[in-house]
């Protein structure tokens, strides 16, 4: 086939126009010569699989009998070619003629794609580089049964192709199969005579590579991502038995193209032939070198073994004397803080005995005649709410200062003490301070510089052990047994109640709305102000006057933070079990507060009351409650309008399930509130309470035309976004979901993960559970109580521990969702944790992952997200947001963007198992992926709203391959290795105390780091 030199330059020209065009989704078509094999679905299904959506299949059906059946339902675009039997050159060509993408690749249809194949090669022709095509690595399998179920399940590799590009090597051999190579389809239709040669039946494929090559280079994608399956009469181009045969189909590929070979084309065959010479005998030597270091290493080896026996023996005999030392020093220590504790409590609990009644008169004499009070004054307090708040304060001074109150005030912090101390046992509270001081010491001699050649001697798993049962001692008996949420808690008798007020101007009202709430009759209250930055210095002028009325908590913001943040703000500031709402230009009743108390349930989470409409100088325009409406089902009715409004009491907790006010609602912030709780709470936790307590201005400032404007689109994003929560909980969501939950032990908890999956998650989804090499017994139990035993669970098993990061990419190889959730087998869901984290995920563009909130069974939070601190030119520190943070703290609660997602309970939006490799054997494949997601210009995020359990195996001292596990989760050399990964794919060096000290790291200088981080590269993974 001749090609001219005009051919040749159209065709550059061709790619350099390409190469300037906007990168964006071309369109790829999938070709498949067909012979009607009962493998096509498989084939199919593998390209309904791709992370790649812009994509068209066409098939021809080379028997010209019959049609082709096709799966139902397969999400991607069909067109059959049928009419007549054609050989394979010509069943090609028929396809090229047809297909309308941009690019274009093959696929027979016994063979299969990973879900990224497509993903790979069309980010490797929009690199900018002039291609004609690009391949990846293909793995040629072949069946050990006649079974065809799963991708990769029940074959053996025969052969693997995944070699770079060298145009002199594709002469001499084709080492890249059809369904490798994503090739230019434009190319081919502007470029006459460029196609599968029809003399060829075997080889044709090689062929049409050397055409191509002619108009432009290839580019390799190393890494396996479509395999060739090799069966009966398939596979002939890898295994052929009939060798005369492929000698002449390559006699006739040589008679062709011998014509067309250059000087240089001679001149690079035969350098390409001495390299694979100089290669065979560089293998020798390299054979016998390897031979005799293997030698060396297994001397080196067994001296190890000896020096390291040793070294356990010395540090086993000081541990086991530190041990007795102190087991005989804190009996006795125990045995005298019991008696000294017994009797100061008999004692003080005889005195608070005798005078605990003379408080409760007193107080009872004084709750009397404040009532009275109030009950003389209020018609007084509705117009005056200065003198309201005099006689406030004149009462609660009475209050505070009576005699009785005042002596017993030591005997009750006293008694709440021992309450606290003897709550289980009346030595919890000596053992768990003695823990705690023991782990001080533990750390401090860890940490410690002068210690640190001493402490490297002792073995990582033997320190892992003295710390976690040090600290599984810091834990009162009972603190850490059990995980989920405790709903409808009854409050104490009578609560604490926070009226926050978010503070924007408005400053002719503010004082009159900040004194109606210093001055509520309720016993137990506080007034929380937060200032949003307000530009009208008459607002400052206000707020100082009254700072330091009893009460009053007033903070600043330093910048405009909109409604919801200034909210949230005061939230965390606030210290109240009920949380009431008031507008900065609104004010309240003296009575609002008890009034609404007074209806209060104990399973009450949303009250709300009647409202007065008042004009800008407190004239009553008319009154509004809700008393006629049904109230039956909350979701439902405030779906269509709002009426659950103006003075709203919320219960504190309400926010640690829900999260706290999403900033991209600022002006609709309440109604989303509202229809949040009302689709995580039932009907019955709502109270209306018709009394007129609430004063709402009305004035101009407020009904702004842009201000209406922006509500209604508001209204309309938060229906609808409630409606998909509420579709979401009935099973209905138009993205398939794939869990990727890995196995290592803890077989026990792996069933109790899959069970809280189980009553959680009710939309179309899959769970792929990968054994990473656990013990017989955890394998045993998988396919006793496990495999088999749920419908949407499929497991594979491995045969050797890969570490997370291979492990979870065995799964991700497996998964066919659009989105994944990667979630770890000692976790636990809350009720409602999906909705909030699928919704989350589409809340805005360019989501790449979404983190739950994390949470220890000691109730404290292990993370709400990753944040990265930089250290100097290339150090980073990558830390936790809210470790260690009671996971009721409302500071935790808040929506934010995080710097990195900790990839457990975590939804990612693609499939990530292109960024999990062995470079990462233990740690830190998180934050890797996270950092490759936002490369992409991807933003992570947290979801407040999904608290997930980690039961983790500190606080499990009998988990199933418990010593195994930890020994292989804090290997520090593996960890290092983590460190060096990190640190060649983003320049980031990242900091680690115990990873440092462990290696050795923190007396080397930067120089002597690196070098350790090759040494590192260069390990063999193996636990």
């Amino acid at each position: 086939m001749d090609k001219n030199s005009n051919g040749l330059a159209d065709a550059g020209a061709h790619i350099k126009a390409l190469d300037k065009a906007p990168k964006e989704k071309p369109l790829v078509s999938i070709l498949i010569r067909s012979t009607n094999r009962p493998e096509l679905p498989h084939a199919l299904k593998s390209i309904a699989s791709q992370t790649y959506q812009a994509l068209e299949i066409i098939i021809v059906n080379a028997t010209g009998e019959g049609e082709i059946a096709l799966p139902p339902d397969l999400g991607v675009p069909v067109r059959v070619l049928n009419g007549q039997r054609r050989l394979r050159s010509s069943a090609a060509n028929a396809l090229l003629e047809t297909a309308q993408g941009r690019w274009a690749l093959f696929l027979d249809d016994d063979d299969w794609l990973a879900p990224d194949h497509i993903d790979r090669l069309v980010d490797a022709v929009q690199s900018g580089k002039q291609l004609v095509g690009a391949y990846a690595g293909v793995s040629c399998v072949e069946p050990n049964t006649d079974d065809i179920g799963g991708l990769s399940e029940g074959f053996t590799e025969v052969r693997r192709f995944d070699e770079p590009y060298d145009p002199a090597r594709l002469i001499f051999e084709n080492y890249i199969p059809i369904n490798a190579m994503l090739f230019d389809l434009a190319l081919i239709r502007s470029t006459e005579g460029l196609q599968f040669d029809t003399d060829f039946d075997l080889f044709e494929d090689w062929d049409f590579w050397l055409q191509l090559q002619a108009y432009g280079s290839f580019e390799h994608v190393p890494g396996i991502s479509a395999f060739y399956r090799i069966h009966g009469d398939a596979g002939v181009g890898v295994r052929m038995d009939d060798g005369d045969a492929a000698d002449a189909a390559l006699d006739q590929l040589l008679n062709k193209w011998r014509g067309h070979w250059s000087i240089e084309g001679l001149h690079n065959m035969v350098g390409f032939s001495r390299k694979g010479y100089q290669l065979q005998q560089s293998g020798m030597a390299l054979q016998e070198l390897l031979e005799a270091s293997a030698r060396e290493l297994e001397t080196a080896r067994r001296e190890n073994e000896i020096q390291l026996a040793n070294e356990r023996k010395t540090a086993q005999a000081n541990l086991d004397a530190a041990r007795q030392m102190f087991e005989a020093q804190s009996s006795a220590e125990r045995e005298s803080a019991r008696h000294a504790m017994l009797s100061q409590r008999q004692t003080f609990e005889h005195q608070l005995a005798v005078q605990q009644e003379t408080a409760e008169v007193t107080l009872a004499r004084v709750r009397e005649s404040f009532e009275q009070q109030m009950s003389d004054e209020r018609e007084t307090a509705l117009f005056n709410s200065q003198a309201a708040q005099r006689a406030h304060d004149n009462l609660i001074a009475h209050y505070e200062n009576s005699r009785s109150w005042q002596l017993t005030k030591p005997l009750r912090d006293f008694r709440r003490s021992v309450h606290r101390q003897y709550e289980l046992t009346g030595l919890a509270d000596v053992k768990v301070q003695l823990f705690r001081g023991l782990l001080g010491v533990a750390m401090g001699a860890y940490r410690s510089p002068a210690l640190a050649g001493v402490v490297r001697l002792v073995p990582p798993t033997v320190k892992q052990k003295i710390r976690n049962t040090l600290l599984q001692g810091t834990f009162a008996p009972g603190a850490a047994v059990q995980v989920g949420l405790q709903t409808h808690v009854k409050l104490e008798a009578l609560p604490k109640v926070s009226i926050v007020i978010p503070l924007y101007n408005h400053a002719g009202y503010i004082e009159k709305c900040i004194t109606s709430a210093l001055a509520q009759d309720w016993p137990n209250f506080e007034v929380v102000v937060v200032n949003d930055c307000s530009p009208d210095p008459a607002v400052r002028s206000v707020l100082d006057r009254l700072e330091g009325l009893p009460g009053l908590k007033i903070a600043h913001n330093t910048e405009n933070m909109g409604i919801c943040l200034t909210q949230n703000r005061a939230l965390s500031l606030s210290g109240g079990s009920v949380i009431a709402f008031l507008d900065c230009d609104d004010y309240l009743l003296p009575d609002a507060i008890s009034t609404c108390m007074r209806a209060w349930q104990d399973d009450t989470v949303y009250l709300h009351s009647g409202r007065i409409n008042v004009d800008e100088h407190d004239k009553e325009i008319n009154r509004i409650n809700f008393v006629s409406l049904p109230r039956q089902d909350y979701f439902a009715e405030n779906l269509n309008a709002m009426y659950a409004t103006h003075l709203k009491l919320i219960r504190r907790d309400a926010f640690v399930r829900v999260g706290l006010f999403d900033p991209r609602f600022d002006t609709a912030q309440d109604y989303e509130m509202l229809m949040r709780i009302a689709h995580h709470y039932p009907s019955s936790s709502f109270v209306h309470v018709p009394d007129f307590v609430y004063c709402h201005r009305l004035h101009e400032a407020q009904a702004t035309q842009t201000k209406r404007d922006q509500q209604d689109r508001m209204t309309l994003l938060i229906q609808n976004e409630a409606r998909l929560r509420q579709s979401i909980r009935q099973g209905k969501y138009s993205r398939f979901i794939s869990f990727i939950m890995l196995s290592y032990g803890k077989h026990s908890q792996t069933l109790k993960a899959i069970e809280g999956l189980k009553a959680t998650v009710h939309i179309p989804h899959e769970i792929i559970l990968y054994d990473n090499g656990s013990d017989a017994e955890t394998v045993e139990f998988i396919r006793k109580e496990i495999d088999g035993k749920f419908a949407q669970i499929r497991v594979f098993y491995g045969d050797r521990n890969l570490g997370p990061a291979l492990g979870r990419r065995m799964a991700l190889e497996k998964a066919v969702g659009e989105w994944v959730i990667i979630f770890d087998n000692d976790e636990i869901p809350e009720p409602g944790w999906l909705e909030e984290l699928l919704l989350r995920a589409q809340s805005m563009e360019n989501v790449g992952a979404v983190c739950c909130r994390v949470a220890f069974p000691d109730k404290n939070l292990q993370f709400s997200g990753g944040k990265a601190d930089l250290i100097g030119d290339n150090g980073i520190d990558l830390a936790l947001f809210d470790r260690g943070v009671p996971y009721d703290d409302l500071s935790t609660c808040g929506f934010r963007e995080v710097d990195w997602c900790p990839i457990g309970a975590t939804l990612f939006t693609q499939n990530i198992a292109r960024y999990l490799h062995d470079g990462y054997p233990n740690t830190f494949e998180d934050a890797g992926v996270s950092f490759a997601l936002k490369k992409q210009g991807l933003k992570l995020l947290n979801s407040p709203g999904s608290l997930v359990w980690h039961d983790h195996i500190t606080f499990q001292p009998k988990a199933e391959m418990r010593e195994q596990y930890m020994r292989d989760r804090y290997n520090p050399k593996m960890m290092l290795k983590s460190v060096a990964s990190f640190y060649q794919e983003n320049g980031l060096l990242i900091h680690d105390d115990y990873i440092w000290r462990e290696n050795g790291l923190q007396t080397l200088n930067h120089e002597q780091v690196l070098e350790r981080l090759d040494e590192a590269l260069q390990m063999e993974t193996r636990f």
